[in-house]
């Protein structure tokens, strides 16, 4: 699972999946979830996107979002920020009063271990120095799972065993071991991680006509042809940027 396709298709519409997920990564029992989404992608008018490998949500309104990396340099706190402050701006309605925005959770699980401390989980919190690192209570936060701990004597350790085993008769809890025997052992799952590979792979496409769309130096056509998209999609996708067409 630490192929962050794979871990999408695991966990993908999965809700009791996702659920042991976030309550075993926050210690935590009285989180249920309603909502998980893979490859959720966030598009950014004045730049950069981004795009989830796990989006989910539980009954009292609180936003996780999963990102999975091999290499803990991509796992930056500055990566960190960056995607939590596209998640917040969807979160707040119109007229909706800034106190309302619920509590999001920026997790980050890491094959290698991103402070090489040895713990199994980093949490970094927004404080106010002058007040004895009391929190801000800003409702952001931002954990970071270490993939190289191994006390399978602990849940989170359980887990982390899990998401690195690649036979699903190895993984030690039953839902995550079901779920996974099931994407890897049946032309169903098999055809499951297929799609979720072909969605990420059209968005990317999507994305990068965007972008050259933007720059102004390509016409609808050639957009057309270099990423492999229909000349009415990337017609419409230019009409909703007039200012490049103007």
């Amino acid at each position: 699972m630490f192929d962050d396709t794979f871990m999408s298709a695991v966990f993908d519409g999965q809700i009791e999946e996702t659920q042991f997920l976030i309550r075993v990564i926050l210690n935590r029992d009285d989180i249920d979830v309603i909502e998980s989404k893979a490859q959720f992608f966030i598009s950014n008018t004045y730049g950069h996107g981004v795009r989830l490998d796990i989006r989910a949500q539980d009954k009292e309104g609180r936003v996780f979002h999963f990102e999975v990396e091999r290499n803990k340099e991509r796992a930056s706190a500055q990566r960190a920020r960056f995607t939590g402050a596209l998640v917040d701006i969807q979160l707040l309605k119109r007229n909706q009063d800034f106190k309302e925005i619920p509590d999001r959770y920026t997790i980050f699980i890491t094959e290698e271990d991103r402070f090489g401390a040895g713990l199994p989980i980093y949490h970094a919190e927004n404080k106010v120095a002058e007040l004895g690192d009391a929190p801000l209570g800003d409702g952001s936060h931002i954990i970071y799972v270490n993939g190289t701990y191994r006390n399978t004597e602990t849940p989170i350790g359980q887990l982390i065993h899990d998401f690195s085993c690649k036979d699903p008769n190895d993984i030690m809890n039953k839902v995550l071991r079901d779920r996974v025997s099931f994407l890897k052992n049946t032309e169903g799952g098999r055809d499951r991680v297929c799609q979720i590979m072909e969605k990420r792979i059209d968005e990317e496409k999507i994305e990068l006509a965007k972008r050259a769309l933007e720059t102004g130096k390509y016409t609808p056509e050639e957009v057309s042809f270099l990423y492999e998209l229909p000349i009415a999609f990337v017609e419409e996708l230019a009409r909703k940027e007039p200012a490049v067409f103007a």
